[in-house]
Parts: C-alpha cells; structure tokens; sequence
C-alpha cells in the first residue's frame, strides 16, 4: 500500500484519539434530516431532485405527529417504520394509553435505538384531543411563504463553451451549446402544515437558453401546483403539477420509490396517493387535476387526468407519407442545449386519464387501479433484439390491484397487474417480527416479459417492470441495546434479453451491514457487499458477444463521532473489486473525511470534506453522499486516481434569510482530460460553485 494512504488512514483514525461525554443538541436540525434521506437514498447511483424528500421531512420536524392521536395513516409518513411497528405502536397505545415519554417507545416490540433515534425529530407527545382541523380560511391566512433562488455553474471551460466560427457552427449546429454554462433555479411556495401548499418553480440547466431563443419567457422548465387534503369528504385536491403513488408501485407510481438498501427490511412501499409535485424533474410528473374522495367510511375514490408533452425523438415513418412521425423512446434528461435536444423538448403529446378505488379497516387495506394512456403519435422501437417485447403504439391500458394486511407481529403485501398486451405483473411481500430482536422479509416477484408499463417503480433489480423474476430475503437482527446486523440476499433472473445482454441471464446479490452505536456521540458501521450477474464480454471482433459472468464487491468502514456539540466527524473508508470474465480483476478504494463546525455564538455552520479515491476503471467507481445547499443532494461517483474536496457554508443572516455557499473541485491526476463530448474539460481539475438564497416569512 502507497505511503500516503497510509498517511492518509492515520490521519482519519487519529481524529478519534479520544473519547468522552459532552452534551448534545437535540433540537430538529438539518443535520437529522440528511441523515434520514442519506438512509433511503443508500442505493441511488445517479444525481436525482431529492427535494420533495427535503420538503417531506422539513414539514414533518416543523409539524411532528402526535404519536398519541395518530392513526396508521398518519405514521406510514414516517417513513422508517413498517407495517408491524406501526400495529405494534398502535397496540401498545391502546392497551396502556397515552404515551407520557419518548422512552416508552423502546418497550415496543420492534423498536431498537436507533429507530427510535431515526422517528423521534419527527413525532411529538402531547394530550389526546379532537380536533375538527383548521378552517379553510386558517389555510390561507397563516400559513408560510418559502422563496429559494440558486445559481451554479462549473467553472472550467467545457468544450460546449468554446468559441466556433460561423461557418463551423453553421456545418454542425450541435457541436455547442445554445446558452451559458450558468444553472439558476427559482422557487416560491406557500404552504400550512401538510394540509394545503400552492408552489411555482423555473429551472434552466447549464447550456440552455434564458430569456432569449428557445427560451423567451425565460426558464427552460417551469411547474405549479396547488394541493389541499382532508377538507370533509374531499381527502386531496391536486391541479397543476402532481403525483400519483397507488400499491406497490407495480400498476401506476410516478414518484421517487426506492428498492434494496442496506436497511435490509425496507421492502414495503407506502401509497401517499395523490401528491403535489415539487420537484424539477421535467418529466416523471402529471400534469392536469387529480381527486380523491370518501364516498363511505374506510371507502376512497381517486380520478385523475394529465395532459402533457414529453421529451422525445422524432422521425419519419418508413411509408409513401413523408409527413408521418413517429418516435422510438421518451427522454428524461430534462437538457435542452444543443439544436437536437431542443427538437425533443415536448415532441410529443402524452394525456393519461384513470381511477384508483381502495378500502381500509384497521389493519386491511385493498385497491383497484386502472387507467389509459394516449400518445399523439406512435412510439416504434428499433429493431434490437432486446426490446422485442416493449410497447410500441399509441395507446395503452393498465389494471392492477394491491392488498395489504398488517399486525404487530406479521405484515403482508402485494399487488397483480395486466397491461392492454395481456402481459401480467406479480409481486408479494412480507414482513415478520419472529421476536424482539429479530425481524425477518421475503418478497417475491414476477414480471412477464411482455408486460407494458411506463409508471411504475415496484421493487426490482431491473431499471423496468418488465422481464423479470426473483426471491428477496431480508433480516434486521438486534443484537445489543445498541448494535445490530442487517442482512438480505436477492436472487433473479431474466427471460429475455436486456440492454448489453445478449441472452437470458440470472444473476443475486449479497450485503451484510453491522452498526454499533457504544455512545450518543460515536457510533461506526461496517458493510460488505456482493454481486454476481451476467454481461455480454467485452469483444468488438465478434459479430455475437458471448454472455460471460461479472461479480463486484465493495467493503465499507465508516465511523461517526461528536467529539464536541460544536463538531461532527465522519470518516469512511471504503475498497471495491470487479471481475467481467474472462478479464482480469479490477480494484479501488475510497477514503474521505468530513468535518462539521458549528460556533456557538454565531449563526453559521462549515461542511468540509477531503477525499482520495484510485479505482483502476469506471467499474469500481464508489459512489458517496455528498451536502449540499438545501433541496440540492447528491451521490457522486468517485473513479480513476485524484481527490475531491469540497466546503459547504451555511449562514443564518436573521430569522427570515438564509445563505449557502458550496464549492466542490476534483482533481484527476492520472487524466489530461476530463468528461467527454461537449462536456469535456481540457485539464486535471473539474469545480463547481454554488450559492443559495432562502427568504421565508
């Protein structure tokens, strides 16, 4: 091992010298939610908009739920609990009445510190009573205003940037970008506890127009929304900008859903229904009026209607009418920099119209959903072997129902759905509390190869719900007041072909996660995990690429520690090895230290990270959750040999107006270059700035 690895290993080890007791803040800080959202956002391998994540437990922390008046309904917005903790919580209320301490809670069946520790920011005890809600007018009236105003950008000079004469640009329009580097970001929203919010938000990404071109009213990607819940009968109201989340995700789910994660047991989706879109992906929403209402008790009716266009590529149809389009895939990028792009930017005209129907008593709850889907013109697919079985055409129509029934000692869970082809869709699910220490989950799923769906995000290996079949087990095993392991192994395989795969393949996973927690102010994880599946060998002499195996595994060391109330420390250590046979072994690592300061006597915090990473390829990239300005998260991937720091300030400058700054650079000491096409950067370093500002009143 290189000296300066060493050096580097010492110099995070050495941060935790010695330990002692200090007082802690326990008061709800940002800190508590990224950690929640570091949680579920474990196994994302790509930058994505978490801010309605942001948005859910900020209100949550400002709003928390009295634990002794709610309802299983109200506690599924926790998150973190399942099905049987909920019944457990809710059992153990009713047989010993209201709760009078948070302390309580580690005497449910189910309940370990450190899920205790995750929900207690969130909930809140207070004296039992009823209440009719707000009036209608309360809403409007004292509510809060939230303004947030970002830029970025990268500062090097990226090849879509440079200078071109106009006889090169005229030759070839997309060799750079039609705007500048800049990114702006502008949001207001308006909302009163979770039960009515009115919100706008405009995004222009790096390299696209603003305020002139294609753009001329400014912003590339604009969205709205008005949501209000629980008036009476009406039990939400969304129009504008909206999501719909119904079952397990396997029939219709336009929002963000996570999968496999180190939580081991985290198998369950839970149905929010109709929603409000917040975010600034520019196509995973709907557009349009959704409702639902009580028709009887336990009894609610859903029905919703989008109309949007969507991002896609257009081309003639191979017929004697020139005139015809058709289009092969829809886009999801959200970029519109370049003249090809630009073509793509809402192509094609998607509306979607349906119902869902549910019913709950106590601990059952069952729900029928269908709905169509039109398209303007029809989507063909290329003659690739693999997608044979995608949908092609105009229209579409999906059906499923879901179920679900849970106590305090077993949950179970599923959902069946067809598409118009008659291609069906199956997966079930549950959840056992074998004993205080012990909780056990299995879940099985069958997707046909032939099933046709665009929203959806059940559990899967697969990016898609579709060719797909598999066995998941799963267990949480407390060992200790303050330790536990968490384990689950996911065996599946495919039918049919997939992208770089050119026969059917099967393929599992393993992870093995131990957490100890010695103290409030220290506490380390470790974790190991494998993966073996098929991929077509890496060959460009043969006309058919053999299917060969692949295993990559990563082992990960992480330690948090408090040393001060005024400072946090995070240390991680983490190695990656990948195989594609019949080649040779590729390895990595990844070392980075955190530190957090927060002075006592002066409304600002720093966020300082350095990391070191060498990785022979991109296949042992090591991905790790990076701050950032509020409602910005992200999980960069660290590959090839350099180190990254960044320096993230937060500055309170009075009750009403906050600011962020952020400065990250990586630097590549193995590459001249760095990115490619015209986001290429001539050169060892990549930095990027950005600055926010929050008004809220």
């Amino acid at each position: 091992m290189p000296k300066y690895i060493l050096h580097s290993i010492l110099i995070l080890f050495l941060s935790f010298g010695s330990l002692g007791v200090y007082a802690q803040n326990t008061e709800v800080s940002k800190e508590q939610i990224e950690r929640s959202i570091e949680e579920l956002t474990s196994r994302v391998d790509a930058e994505l908009d978490y801010s309605e994540l942001v948005d859910h437990f900020t209100n949550l922390a400002r709003n928390p739920i009295n634990i002794n008046t709610a309802t299983a309904e109200d506690l599924e917005e926790l998150m973190f609990l399942d099905n049987t903790q909920i019944a457990a919580l809710l059992d153990f209320r009713r047989k010993n009445g209201d709760f009078t301490s948070f302390y309580e809670l580690k005497n449910i069946d189910g309940f370990y510190v450190d899920l205790v520790l995750s929900i207690r920011p969130y909930i809140s005890i207070a004296p039992s009573r009823t209440s009719s809600g707000p009036r209608l007018s309360s809403l409007f009236k004292y509510g809060r205003h939230q303004i947030i105003m970002r830029y970025g950008r990268v500062l090097e000079e990226q090849k879509g940037y440079l200078p071109i004469s106009d006889s090169a640009f005229a030759a070839n329009p997309n060799a750079r970008y039609l705007g500048d580097p800049n990114k702006l970001y502008l949001r207001y929203k308006y909302h009163y506890s979770n039960k009515m919010s009115i919100g706008f938000l405009g995004e222009k990404d790096a390299g696209e127009e603003f305020f002139k071109g294609n753009n001329p009213y400014g912003f590339d990607f604009y969205s709205a929304h008005f949501f209000i819940k629980d008036r009476g009968r009406l039990k939400a109201l969304a129009l504008g900008d909206y999501h719909l989340e119904f079952g397990q995700g396997l029939t219709l789910w336009s929002g963000l859903a996570f999968g496999k994660s180190a939580a081991a047991i985290g198998i369950q989706k839970r149905q929010r229904g109709v929603r409000a879109n917040t975010s600034a992906n520019e196509n995973l929403f709907f557009r349009g009026g959704a409702a639902t209402f009580g028709l009887l008790k336990g009894l609610d009716i859903t029905a919703f209607y989008s109309n949007k266009n969507v991002d896609a590529g257009l081309k003639q149809r191979d017929s004697l009418n020139n005139e015809e389009f058709i289009f092969s895939s829809i886009t999801e990028s959200g970029f519109h920099r370049t003249p090809n792009e630009v073509a793509k930017n809402g192509a094609v005209n998607e509306q979607i119209y349906g119902g869902n129907l549910s019913y709950k008593n106590k601990g059952f709850r069952v729900g029928a959903t269908a709905y169509k889907s039109l398209y303007g013109i029809d989507l063909v697919k290329n003659a690739a072997p693999y997608q044979y079985f995608d949908f092609q055409g105009n229209n579409n129509f999906n059906a499923g129902i879901d179920g679900s029934y849970a106590n305090k000692y077993l949950s179970v869970f599923g959902e069946f759905s067809i598409s118009q082809n008659g291609g069906k869709a199956l997966l079930l699910g549950s959840i056992f509390n074998l004993h205080p220490r012990l909780t056990f989950s299995i879940l099985y799923r069958n997707f046909a190869r032939n099933y046709q769906v665009f929203y959806a995000v059940p559990f899967s290996e697969g990016s898609r719900a579709q060719n797909e079949k598999g066995i998941y087990l799963g267990a949480v095993i407390n060992t200790g007041t303050h330790s536990n392991f968490k384990v689950y192994y996911d065996m599946y395989s495919f039918d049919w072909l997939r992208y770089r795969v050119n026969a059917p393949s099967h393929g599992d996973e393993f992870s093995l996660l131990y957490e100890n927690r010695p103290t409030r102010h220290f506490n380390f994880n470790i974790r190991y995990r494998n993966e073996n599946k098929k991929l077509n060998e890496s060959v460009d002499e043969v006309a058919m690429r053999a299917v060969t195996n692949t295993r990559k595994q990563s082992l990960r060391f992480h330690i948090n520690y408090s040393p001060f109330h005024q400072i946090q420390l995070k240390s991680r250590v983490e190695f990656s090895r990948y195989q594609h046979q019949p080649e040779a072994q590729t390895k990595g690592y990844l070392i980075y230290q955190d530190i957090q300061y927060r002075p006592d006597h002066f409304p600002v915090k720093f966020t300082l990270r350095y990391a070191l990473f060498n990785t022979d390829d991109y296949n042992t990239r090591i991905y790790a959750y990076e701050n950032n300005v509020l409602y910005r998260f992200s999980v960069p991937a660290y590959y090839y040999k350099g180190s990254r720091f960044y320096i993230l300030l937060n500055y309170k400058i009075s009750e009403h107006f906050t600011f962020w700054l952020h400065f990250a650079q990586s630097y590549y000491s193995n590459r001249t270059s760095i990115g490619t096409g015209l986001e290429e950067i001539q050169g060892h370093t990549r930095s990027e700035i950005t600055a926010q500002l929050r008004m809220k009143f």
